[in-house]
């Protein structure tokens, strides 16, 4: 971390026609119910995802019970469907970031600085979204899925970045990329617990700095020999 699957799913209803079929009612609709999605991911940010309910995410979208009802079915549905929004936005607009970046290292840095924002406790949304996120995929199969999938998304970017570096010969090639992958998602996330726990000792910043030292540990080139 589709919300491209959860549109499609949406838009096989007669009454709502497909995203980007250029008929106006189409198009709001879509407006409408991304931001209903948008107001479910602040909700469950700040109260929890357990403590999440229809009326309270009507509150926050103005939108009434009964459209949200109707959108999407369930409590649990529309939970499930504010995680894939919100996972699929943040990996698109990632993927856009370190495509626009040359540098193998600076890529690296911006996939884990953004990994770990969002954590702190009077942040918006970001990390703390995610641990809501794993908390529910817990006890349920679609949303564990979901999370999974997520994870191999991130994991996936780092590897293709690790791959780049090792080819262009700004990464030395002792390890190899998908482990590295693994490992640089795992710290990460592991560094999102004590942030999202207000632990005085981490920072965001210093958080990113102690990874990407791990990483440069691994990855920088080997001297020759003189």
């Amino acid at each position: 971390m589709t919300s491209a699957g959860l549109e499609s799913a949406a838009a096989q209803g007669p009454r709502v026609p497909a995203r980007g079929s250029g008929r106006g009612p189409g198009r709001r609709a879509g407006r409408r119910k991304t931001a209903v999605l948008e107001a479910a991911c602040r909700v469950i940010a700040e109260r929890g995802a357990d403590a999440t309910r229809f009326a309270d995410v009507a509150a926050e979208s103005g939108v009434p019970v009964s459209t949200l009802q109707y959108y999407f079915g369930s409590r649990e549905d529309l939970l499930v469907a504010a995680f894939r929004h919100a996972s699929s936005a943040e990996i698109a607009a990632l993927e856009a970031d370190v495509a626009a970046i040359s540098d193998p290292w600076e890529q690296l840095e911006r996939i884990i600085a953004t990994s770990l924002t969002g954590y702190q406790p009077d942040a918006p949304q970001g990390g703390r979204l995610w641990i809501e996120s794993w908390h529910f995929g817990i006890r349920d199969a679609e949303m564990r899925a979901d999370a999974l999938r997520d994870n191999t998304a991130w994991r996936r970017l780092v590897g293709e970045v690790v791959r780049r570096g090792i080819e262009l010969g700004t990464f030395g090639s002792k390890y190899d990329p998908d482990k590295i992958a693994v490992l640089t998602i795992a710290a990460v996330d592991g560094m999102g617990i004590p942030l999202s726990l207000a632990d005085p000792e981490i920072t965001p910043a210093s958080a990113a700095q102690d990874v990407m030292t791990a990483l440069r540990d691994m990855l920088s080139p080997a001297k020759s020999a003189t």
